[in-house]
């Protein structure tokens, strides 16, 4: 006697599998966490965005495999995310290295901080009188 696998007589709705989802989520978090990574000059918000950005997108290229090879879909999340996160890091970095040398007593110190008051009086003569 043959077995009906199908019970349900297609009656319930067929799950989707969730790799091209996840795949598609993961190009697009590399993606936002490049365009973050290249505004920092507006936000101070947006570096460490980039960081965060490229490690769920690494984390959903990751999970979109599902005992498969990668898609081409998720390789390039993963390529995007990979550089995302490596440019979040290094600009973190940076930020962290110029705050602390900002404040030591040398050359380099004293330089960093007269380029932000030199930046911080252009950015204040800018202002309307009042606000």
């Amino acid at each position: 006697m043959e077995e009906n696998h199908n019970s349900n007589n297609g009656m319930l709705p067929q799950m989707r599998p969730a790799g091209p989802f996840l795949a598609f989520w993961s190009v697009l978090l590399g993606g936002i966490g490049l365009v973050t990574d290249c505004l920092p000059l507006f936000s101070i918000w947006s570096l460490p965005a980039g960081l965060f950005f490229g490690l769920l997108g690494i984390a959903c290229a990751v999970l979109s495999r599902q005992g498969k090879p990668f898609t081409q879909q998720a390789q390039l999340g993963l390529i995007l995310s990979v550089i995302s996160a490596v440019c979040g890091l290094l600009m973190t970095l940076f930020i962290i290295f110029v705050y602390d040398t900002m404040d030591t007593n040398t050359p380099l110190g004293q330089y960093f901080r007269q380029v932000f008051e030199t930046t911080s009086q252009a950015l204040k003569s800018t202002y309307p009188a009042g606000e």
